[in-house]
């Protein structure tokens, strides 16, 4: 499996020779990173066997991606389940963290192959639970607030040894609400299980 973080808090998944588009392609919203033009370039060429998407805020997802995904491939971006090759997709209703979750339609992703991965876009740690039916998951990703306090960091331990990939993190040298000082206890409670990848980071699991 390979995973190379494509924007703010998505990633291009490489599963069982799929490649999976996740959250993967997004405007920057001031302190998160928008996916850089080379990036934007690479996922063009070639196109992901499927592009999803867990709701619809600039800092997850691009209309302008998008429709030039379909008209290229003549598949659209998923918001439900799918297939590609060996590997299901199944979107899970869950909400959306703070008061975007009153309004927001959001879902997490299972992503089922010869390994099991858990995308929780922006729900909140409690929404781990909406996905307890499934396979446990051999990766965990999940945004900063997961690691964010010791009670989250508590719901996450449950799902140990899986890995636990970090993401919807601002960049180091432009972080004006300290997130990257607040989770770093969490970091470190998790430590050796968690990553942190860098846009355009690639990581072999």
């Amino acid at each position: 499996m390979e995973i190379r973080r494509t924007a703010n808090a998505g990633v291009l998944l490489k599963l069982d020779d799929v490649h999976i588009l996740l959250d993967g392609v997004c405007q920057g919203v001031f302190p998160y990173l928008a996916t850089p033009q080379q990036e934007r370039v690479n996922l063009t060429n070639p196109w992901p066997d499927a592009v999803a998407f867990t709701h619809d805020h600039d800092d997850h997802w691009d209309a302008f991606y998008a429709q030039a995904y379909l008209e290229a491939t003549g598949r659209e971006a998923v918001w439900q389940a799918a297939s590609a090759g060996k590997v299901k997709l199944t979107a899970v209703p869950t909400r959306h963290m703070g008061r975007a979750g009153l309004t927001t339609k959001h879902h997490s992703f299972v992503i089922e192959g010869s390994q099991c991965i858990w995308f929780m876009g922006d729900a909140a740690p409690t929404q781990l639970k909406e996905l307890s039916a499934y396979p446990k998951p051999d990766v965990l990703m999940v945004p900063y607030p997961y690691v964010s306090t010791p009670a989250a960091c508590k719901l996450l331990e449950a799902y140990l040894p899986c890995k636990i990939l970090v993401l919807h993190l601002p960049s180091h040298s432009c972080d004006p609400e300290g997130l990257w000082q607040v989770i770093a206890p969490g970091l470190e409670q998790l430590k050796p299980y968690i990553v942190v990848p860098e846009i355009g980071e690639t990581i072999t699991l």
